[in-house]
């Protein structure tokens, strides 16, 4: 801690949110907002380096897509895919694995799908606000919500509530990401509605479970880099 100082927090951001290994002097601490959707930036471009070397070698396009795809998911330790899954067989315990193996695919083939569709050049604001509109959706509705104590995960997109202050210093943040991206009318509406889908979710865990828990703040980032991903294809 006292040599990282106030980067501290991005360590333990970095360890709990992404795939990234750090040595065991970082300790299992509360995860801070403003990095979990900072690191979305690192993120993004790491996913767009790995689009554009597949593209650069000569593979088609739909191929670039799921390498960038693919490394967004890994570089950040599936927790968005992984959070889905779990939703779907906690909400309907009939067919669990049915229902989860067949949302994971449909939503991978329309990001995937939309990603294809947005000219090359642009693909690395895209993905880059992708990375922090999804994040940013997480910690959207987890300051809605009541603080999330039970999460034994030892990766997730769970922080602790932020000051109004960091809350409207990371909002304001996320819109200069969004807007960069996608133009102001679809990074402005790609905010509204990833905010409007994290609500609804919200709403939908306090009638099934009376609370939130990691793995809807993982439907929440999940849906804001849908809505990204798809706005992306008309901006």
């Amino acid at each position: 801690m006292r040599r990282l100082g106030p980067l501290y927090g991005g360590a333990v951001a970095l360890v709990h949110s992404t795939s990234w290994r750090w040595p065991g002097e970082i300790a299992d601490e509360p995860r801070s907002a403003g990095w979990v959707v900072a690191l979305g930036l690192p993120i993004g471009v790491v996913a767009y380096i790995a689009a554009a070397i597949a593209h650069a070698i000569g593979l088609p396009v739909t191929v670039a897509a799921v390498a960038g795809l693919g490394t967004l998911a890994l570089a950040s330790a599936g927790l968005v895919e992984h959070g889905l899954a779990e939703r779907i067989d906690r909400a309907d315990a009939r067919s669990p694995t049915v229902k989860s193996m067949l949302a994971l695919v449909f939503v991978t083939l329309a990001r995937v799908a939309a990603l294809a569709a947005v000219p090359v050049d642009r693909w690395l604001g895209v993905l880059v606000a992708t990375a922090v509109i999804g994040r940013w959706a997480a910690v959207f509705l987890q300051a809605l919500g009541e603080p999330i104590l039970d999460d034994r995960e030892p990766r997730s997109l769970v922080a602790t509530p932020a000051p109004l202050w960091l809350s409207a210093a990371v909002a304001a943040g996320t819109i200069a990401f969004a807007v960069l991206g996608l133009g102001a009318k679809a990074g402005v509406a790609a905010l509204a509605l990833s905010a409007a889908v994290a609500f609804g979710l919200g709403l939908d865990a306090q009638r099934r479970d009376h609370g939130l828990s990691a793995p809807i703040v993982a439907c929440a980032a999940a849906a804001g880099e849908l809505c990204v991903l798809l706005l992306a294809t008309i901006a």
